[in-house]
């Protein structure tokens, strides 16, 4: 995550890199989608953080964000500079999200909107149009409630609003690279790619109703696909299995780490099988992984 350091200055003053910014028009996507108890699901689609189950929404928002720039223009009758930013540039969408009035932050740190709901993602239409304030911020209203610090398994907070990357489940399985300390591995339960751990307790997201955009739903392949059917996988037949889906950010090496402890931490025998294939895997977090897998199930 070194890039975050590089690209510091950017977040706290956009016009270093836009120039010509004058105002951000900030949108959220619902992506809860049916259904919403992941364990009804098969394969490894049950292991997936929600948010990355079906397409990947980087370029899905990116498109809704240029329809909304078009929309203005053609209202407008005015053309305007702008560009879409979800997720992957140095700008600070939660923050922006907040000031916009869409909501406040919990105390796991994610932007809950004024009504509940943090299953969306955020949008950012970065204008030259000099627009007029008109957001009314939402106060933060968690109360005396710490049930997503409390459920944490792997004791990723270090207090309300500050979370420890180097322990963070979402962390662990995508960014990380290598091996996973061993003292975490357990608390990766069975978490493949990301972690909803937090959400899932939050009182605010109890009523919130899965919505019915097709692009959100689990890929039908995901269901199809075993975790020892995952972990055997080589680089071309990983390319061809995730290409241009979210959990191609975890690279094969990642993604077949995390399936050997997520099997280990389930049990699964025949996970377990494929662990004795990866003990020489050129990658040393497969290796590791796969050596601690046939030590659990030794002991």
């Amino acid at each position: 995550m070194a890039w975050m350091a590089r690209t510091a200055a950017i977040r706290k003053e956009l016009r270093l890199k836009w120039d010509w910014a004058h105002t951000a028009l900030v949108g959220v996507f619902d992506y809860l989608s049916k259904p919403r108890d992941r364990q009804e699901l098969r394969g490894i689609g049950r292991h997936i953080a929600r948010y990355a189950r079906g397409e990947d929404y980087h370029e899905l928002v990116k498109r809704r964000l240029r329809r909304w720039a078009a929309l203005i223009e053609d209202e407008t009758g005015r053309a305007f500079r702008h560009v879409a930013l979800v997720d992957t540039s140095a700008v600070l969408e939660r923050e922006l999200a907040a000031r916009a009035g869409l909501g406040w932050f919990g105390r796991n740190s994610c932007l809950i909107g004024p009504r509940g709901n943090s299953w969306r993602f955020i949008g950012v239409l970065l204008t030259e149009l000099d627009l007029p304030v008109c957001a009314v911020p939402v106060s933060e209203r968690c109360g005396s409630c710490t049930a997503c610090l409390d459920a944490c398994p792997t004791d990723a907070f270090d207090g309300p609003y500050r979370v420890a990357a180097s322990r963070c489940i979402s962390y662990l399985t995508i960014e990380h690279r290598g091996a996973i300390p061993e003292e975490l591995r357990q608390g990766i339960g069975d978490w493949l790619f990301g972690c909803d751990l937090c959400q899932e307790v939050c009182p605010w997201n109890r009523q919130v109703k899965p919505g019915e955009e097709p692009a959100w739903r689990v890929r039908p392949e995901y269901e199809a696909l075993s975790l020892a059917e995952l972990a055997g996988l080589d680089e071309e037949g990983f390319r061809a299995a995730f290409r241009r889906t979210p959990l191609a950010r975890s690279k094969r090496a990642g993604l077949v780490r995390n399936a050997l402890i997520v099997g280990a931490n389930l049990g699964d025998a025949e996970l377990a099988r494929v662990a004795e294939e990866l003990v020489d895997d050129p990658d040393e977090g497969v290796r590791d992984a796969a050596r601690w897998v046939l030590r659990q199930r030794e002991e």
